[in-house]
């Protein structure tokens, strides 16, 4: 079993050595270093690995705290982690400073809907598509809570949209 911040040898994680390489870089080069971190976390997501994504979201963060696709970012990895109420503080900060960030609008929509609150959702995925019409997985999300609320037909108006847009 691997010791926290190390391994079973008492070493450190190539993960905590890939985060650390970049401790205080001049500004251009820690706003550089922030998108990278945001690269590895982003892969991290994909790969189902929620927690390490956060790690480097926060540290994307440390680096450049006013990076709205970041604060998104660690919105993701806050809904899969079941966190709702921290995912939406952190899409609330991605919208503060990037009102026009489809994704943070539908981040938070998510994690209202997956608390159940299907109804204070749908404004949410609303503005997502007044941003990006061609956001499949809002318009699929739009449905999803619009059907919880009882508008089935609207909600298959937007399932429809989705499967036109997803080919």
């Amino acid at each position: 079993m691997e010791a926290p911040g190390g391994n079973a040898k008492g070493g450190r994680s190539v993960q905590d050595k890939e985060m650390n390489q970049i401790d205080a870089p001049p500004e251009k080069g820690r706003i550089e270093a922030a998108k990278e971190m945001i690269t590895r976390g982003r892969i991290h997501l994909e790969l189902g690995k929620s927690v390490d994504a956060l790690m480097y979201f926060e540290r994307a963060l440390e680096l450049d705290p006013n990076n709205s696709i970041a604060w998104a970012a660690r919105g993701v990895a806050m809904v899969n982690l079941c966190r709702y109420d921290d995912a939406i503080d952190s899409f609330d900060k991605a919208i503060s400073l990037d009102a026009e960030l489809p994704f943070a609008w539908e981040g938070k929509a998510v994690a209202l809907h997956k608390q159940g609150k299907h109804e204070a959702a749908i404004p949410f995925f609303e503005m997502a598509l007044n941003l990006n019409q061609d956001f499949a997985r809002a318009w699929w999300g739009l449905a999803e809570a619009l059907e919880a609320t009882g508008r089935v037909d609207e909600a298959r108006l937007c399932r429809e949209r989705a499967k036109e847009l997803n080919g």
